[in-house]
């Protein structure tokens, strides 16, 4: 909580009355809170007994049989791919990337190239209206040959992007068509990063994307870390994320691909990983010495059969563990509730342990450790005075959500992103209120994407 003395008369926003759930280090709840927000700052956070009388608000909202929580932090997502929700349940890993992935990947490689920038656009404009309305205020979007334009469009959404530029020069899918040309690659890197740089209240950044230790070669990868620290921009790739891709590294280097890229000196504190499924105890022991974090993307790891990462050994040994939703043609929704709750079962589930991954620890996941993950702690994460106003309102009435036991496992284990997110705040400013999206028309953005679709794609729901 703020120094009292320094807490104005009136503030931009006030929230009463609240279960408020700050996600501290030690686990305090607040169950009859006060959370004030000034300039986009939490400027108070605490008992309303305490907070009484102190400060008005010119908003002020009753959180009243609501939670009051941090901005869930979403570390792995490809918005393109929001256009495939539900095409395929039935492909292993490598059948899906040549029937699913790689001919929308490699139609906005051809849409780029010929400066036609819709497809892209419109997938942005609807995935960031999908990650509002389920209550995530900041997200690592991985993509293809993406426009600067794209930065318009998160500024215009008011979310916190992490924006990565894939970079590949291998075709190890057989899918050339995915190649963007890798001069053209580092030359639009070089526009992203200054772009980023020049977005609306510094909320959107910018992360080298080399695609993975298979498709990326050893000189590419050693040029994105030297690129990266010369811009002093991090780094997000897919590690270890299929038995496929193990199995070629081990075969062309005789290494595991964690060991593969330390060597190439690519892991380090600024580095994330998406997955990292296939690791060895020596791996998580590397990525804890170099301070490499991790997105663990449960919901994609079941669905296409690609095995279970050992989340449980990595945060015994010391490693961030984010969490994440990959892309909806590998999950289907961008429901960060439903992550957890798989997430912490599935760790259950595959340890033998039903203590394995409580549900604190997975709340942490898609809060503090995202934060964490992206070098963001100091600015949001946690609903603390001095930091960012990343805010979200979860209903705590409905009867799914009742009775309440524990505030934080009925969080994890009953609430959906869809019912029960009611209120997102990013820098203060109201984005979704009453479950319904502020900044733009929810339908005509559906309707919009929607109709792109059905122009671009054939039936089977690709090009």
């Amino acid at each position: 909580m703020s120094s009292l003395d320094s807490l104005p008369s009136e503030v931009d926003l006030l929230i009463e009355n609240g279960t408020i759930v700050p996600m501290g280090e030690d686990g305090t709840i607040i169950s009859d809170g006060v959370l004030a927000v000034d300039r986009g700052i939490i400027a108070a956070v605490g008992p309303k007994d305490a907070l009484a009388g102190r400060t008005t608000g010119r908003i002020t909202i009753d959180a009243r049989q609501k939670a009051v929580l941090p901005g869930l932090i979403d570390t792995h997502h490809h918005f393109l791919q929001n256009y495939l929700k539900g095409c395929r349940d039935d492909l292993a890993f490598v059948d899906w990337i040549a029937q699913v992935s790689s001919p929308l990947i490699s139609m906005a490689v051809r849409d780029y190239l010929a400066g036609n920038y819709e497809l892209q656009l419109q997938a942005t404009r609807l995935g960031c209206a999908e990650a509002l309305r389920s209550g995530i205020t900041t997200i690592v979007n991985m993509e293809w040959a993406t426009p600067p334009e794209l930065v318009d469009v998160y500024e215009q959404a008011g979310i916190r992007v992490v924006h990565c530029l894939y970079l590949t020069d291998v075709d190890r899918w057989n899918s050339p068509g995915m190649l963007l040309p890798l001069d053209a690659t580092l030359g639009l890197a070089e526009q992203l990063i200054h772009r980023c740089r020049a977005s609306k209240g510094g909320r959107v950044t910018f992360r080298y994307g080399p695609a993975c230790e298979n498709s990326a070669s050893p000189d590419l990868l050693r040029l994105v870390r030297r690129l990266a620290d010369e811009h002093q921009v991090g780094i997000h790739l897919h590690i270890a994320e299929s038995k496929f891709g193990w199995d070629n590294i081990h075969s062309l280097h005789g290494q595991t691909p964690v060991h593969y890229l330390h060597e190439l000196g690519v892991l380090g504190p600024d580095v994330l990983g998406a997955h990292c499924i296939w690791v060895s105890d020596a791996d998580i022991r590397l990525l804890q010495e170099s301070r490499t974090a991790v997105s663990y993307n449960p919901e994609c790891h079941m669905k296409l059969s690609l095995g279970t990462a050992p989340v449980t050994k990595m945060l015994d040994a010391g490693v961030t563990v984010s969490l994440g939703t990959d892309t909806c043609a590998v999950n289907d929704n961008m429901d960060l509730f439903e992550a957890m709750r798989v997430g912490a079962f599935l760790q259950k589930h595959s340890t033998m342990d039903p203590a394995a991954l409580p549900a604190y620890s997975a709340l942490r996941m898609a809060t503090t450790a995202g934060a964490r993950a992206l070098g963001m702690a100091d600015r949001i994460g946690s609903l603390e005075a001095g930091k960012r106003a990343d805010i979200i309102i979860v209903d705590l009435a409905g009867i799914h959500m009742r009775p309440i036991n524990n505030v934080v496992n009925n969080l994890v284990y009953c609430a959906s992103a869809a019912r029960d997110v009611e209120t997102v705040i990013v820098d203060g400013r109201l984005l979704v209120q009453n479950g319904q999206l502020l900044v733009w028309d929810e339908r005509r953005v559906l309707a919009e994407a929607e109709a792109t679709m059905r122009q671009r794609f054939s039936p089977a729901g690709r090009g």
